[in-house]
């Protein structure tokens, strides 16, 4: 037992730094950046925050998915499929929501920095076998917005290359935006999810595997 309250502290240590972090970047995009009520096409994601229900990541096999109750409050839902599906909890642990929100905010404030053209057959950004996909989802709905293939960090390490799915180009964004998300999957997830199938990977998309 005591054992365990160990790893609880830890994590929830690890969630709070986290939050602090988030926090300060969260201020300073808002200071230089007004988002309006619109969504112009410089947001990566093409809808408004309060038009997002869930955003599920795969991450190398691995399905983690945040979703939106009814208040309005951001939880971990977890792996849908997997051994233990019938004994998640389907509400927010008042622990962890306002970390999982701050970074959902964030997140979806991502700006598209530059246009990268994408040559066939080559997968020099690593966006054709992503070890990160993102599905973003209205509220209720099982169809993404938007697919979000992750590739690899350029070389300044400031950005990262993702390709929106079906898109003809990549794009670059923060690094810092992809590496909040990835953190707080990390913070509030207690054991890893099992692998996905490959279908679970839209056509096209390859999910790299360990």
């Amino acid at each position: 037992m005591n054992t365990r309250r160990s790893r609880l502290l830890i994590i929830w240590i690890a969630v709070a730094v986290l939050g602090a972090i988030i926090f300060w970047k969260e201020r300073e995009l808002s200071s230089s950046v007004e988002v309006s009520s619109g969504r112009p096409d410089k947001f990566l994601i093409p809808v408004p925050l309060d038009q997002v229900g869930a955003i599920e990541v795969l991450r190398k096999g691995q399905l983690h998915r945040f979703e939106k109750d009814d208040a309005g409050t951001w939880f971990y839902h977890g792996q849908q499929d997997g051994p233990d599906a019938k004994t998640h909890a389907h509400k927010a642990d008042p622990l962890a929501a306002n970390t999982i929100g701050q970074a959902i905010t964030m997140f979806s404030r991502t700006q598209k920095e530059q246009p990268i053209p994408l040559q066939a057959g080559s997968d020099e950004f690593g966006v054709s076998r992503p070890d990160i996909l993102i599905m973003v989802y209205p509220p209720g709905k099982s169809d993404p917005v938007i697919r979000l293939a992750v590739g690899i960090v350029s070389p300044d390490g400031y950005s990262r290359y993702v390709l929106p799915v079906g898109a003809k180009e990549a794009v670059t964004i923060a690094e810092y935006q992809i590496t909040g998300l990835m953190a707080t999957i990390d913070a509030v997830s207690k054991n890893p999810a099992p692998a996905m199938a490959p279908s679970a990977a839209p056509e096209g998309v390859t999910v790299r595997r360990q």
